[in-house]
């Protein structure tokens, strides 16, 4: 019982400390757009290379000698990583864009909640219907949405949000086909990553002329692409498999709430009530989807 507890305490921790390292991409990101010298190109730029070297040494020190699988290499299914590295790639580059209009936990709760209604409309599509407690969750998080884009004060910039909400959706696409993918979760971001070089460099080479690189931005590119991306995957995909997915979702939920945090901590931006609201609204529909999906789980296993 003791070994359990212990057990089920370093799992929290671990999934704890993963959710930090995704909350840290967005406010890495700002930072390094808002108050350092470089663009949003080779931002994405050097977080995509260096995450893919992390994860390239990462793979081959965890992953079991045995198996081929298990490799960053590209021994199955090419397509469907071919296809991932480029949602990988659009999600990092408009992600990226959009931080030089939105500030940390607005991106990161505009983000987090287009990810959730991806996923949830290919759970829906992938099951054939949904319950009506999911529904009723997704629409409350709609209306979330919704409110918080609104005309009036203090609504984020539409082309800033409008970028992040196409962020969300390739990230969510990206999870989907992690899900579907018969490989191990590390070699194969290990695959994604690397293959999203290939999209990297005709990017950064169409900026050249707008590309503009400081000391600092390349330190904060790299700790988002090397620490928080990289480690973070890592770290995440070594406990999810503890949890069920609904806890897994649920622990999701705080990813925008320590972002906005760290941004009104670091950064001085300002959590404005709006936002609060909007968050509460959005975080509780997505909540109630999640609970949802459990109960129509439960449901069938029962039957």
């Amino acid at each position: 019982m003791v070994h359990m507890t212990k057990l089920t305490l370093k799992n929290l921790t671990m999934a704890l400390v993963a959710m930090t390292f995704f909350a840290a991409n967005s406010v890495l990101c700002r930072m390094a757009l808002a108050e350092s010298d470089i663009d949003p190109a080779s931002f994405t730029s050097i977080r995509l290379v260096s995450g893919a070297l992390v994860l390239y040494i990462l793979s081959y020190i965890f992953s079991s000698k045995d198996s081929e699988s298990s490799k960053c290499a590209l021994v199955q299914q090419p397509m469907e990583h071919w296809l991932a590295a480029a949602m990988l790639f659009l999600y990092a580059a408009t992600f990226s864009f959009a931080y030089m209009y939105l500030e940390t936990g607005i991106g990161a709760l505009i983000l987090f909640a287009f990810v959730q209604l991806t996923m949830f409309a290919y759970s829906h599509h992938k099951e054939g219907g949904a319950s009506g407690l999911e529904y009723i969750g997704a629409l409350i998080a709609v209306a979330g949405l919704g409110y918080m884009v609104s005309p009036g004060m203090n609504a984020p910039d539409t082309w800033g949000a409008g970028l992040m909400a196409i962020s969300g959706v390739a990230w969510g696409i990206y999870s989907v086909l992690g899900k579907e993918m018969k490989v191990p979760q590390l070699p194969a971001n290990c695959i994604n990553f690397r293959l999203s070089i290939f999209f990297v460099v005709p990017f950064f080479l169409l900026n050249i002329p707008m590309n503009t690189v400081s000391s600092a931005g390349i330190w904060l590119a790299v700790l988002s692409g090397a620490g928080a991306s990289a480690i973070g995957y890592a770290i995440w995909y070594g406990v999810v498999q503890q949890f069920k997915a609904t806890q897994a979702g649920v622990m999701q939920l705080s990813v925008p709430i320590i972002a906005a945090i760290a941004g009104y901590m670091l950064m001085d931006e300002t959590l404005t009530l709006r936002m609060v609201i909007s968050a509460a609204v959005i975080l509780f529909g997505i909540t109630v989807t999640f609970l949802g999906k459990e109960n129509k789980q439960s449901s069938l296993a029962r039957d």
